[in-house]
């Protein structure tokens, strides 16, 4: 398993965002601010703060559920509009100072994440991760995960971002107001069963890079 001393620094900023007004940039920010504070899957250091009007930073206590956080925030994004999404970069490893908020802690796991956010707009995939160690198998591997998740319609990515929360069909089907054959043909068309096994595995995967 990961390190006790590991975590994951977060920093993700939303892709197209001047092609929408500050009134929806800001309230879908906020919306997905709350349903990332209020997943109880998420063990927080310092929970989602937005910064320059379009980003966002926060620290998990474990990596290994780093990535299941970017896939929940890119799905809940992307379901607000064809043109909407995120880049999320992942610093994984040590904390040197934690103060009372993540813009003014430091230690090696915010300056991964960092040096990733001003750089993953030449990776193709928009969810990247750095760690101590070279990681490229890893890395290959997020843009396999990439030509699946930057297809996603905004129905799938509505339902795909319910599955995270451990919604069951039946429950997004009434929650919609969709049936549940339409909300599983989008289930099936988003190639779910490929994301949910790829993030089941991801902690075995990150472990051969962080122990």
């Amino acid at each position: 398993m990961v390190s006790m001393k590991s975590i994951a620094v977060i920093t993700a900023d939303m892709v197209n965002s001047t092609q929408f007004g500050r009134t929806e940039t800001t309230l879908w920010l906020n919306q997905l601010m709350d349903d990332l504070r209020m997943n109880s899957d998420f063990d927080w250091i310092f929970p989602p703060e937005i910064y320059r009007g379009d980003s966002f930073q926060c620290v998990l206590k474990s990596p290994e559920m780093a990535l299941q956080m970017a896939v929940f925030a890119r799905a809940t994004m992307r379901a607000h509009h064809e043109n909407t999404d995120l880049r999320v970069s992942i610093g994984i490893g040590t904390a040197d100072a934690l103060t009372d908020r993540v813009g003014t802690s430091d230690g090696e796991a915010f300056r991964f994440s960092g040096h990733l956010a001003d750089h993953i707009k030449k990776q193709k995939a928009r969810i990247g991760i750095v760690l101590a160690q070279p990681s490229e198998p890893l890395t290959a591997s997020l843009d396999l995960l990439e030509t699946i998740i930057g297809n996603w319609t905004t129905a799938q990515s509505e339902v795909a971002a319910g599955l995270l929360t451990g919604e069951s069909i039946t429950k997004i089907s009434e929650r919609l107001a969709v049936s549940q054959s339409a909300i599983s043909q989008r289930v099936s068309a988003s190639q779910w069963w490929a994301v949910h096994r790829f993030l089941e595995t991801f902690p075995k995967n990150l472990a051969l890079y962080t122990t």
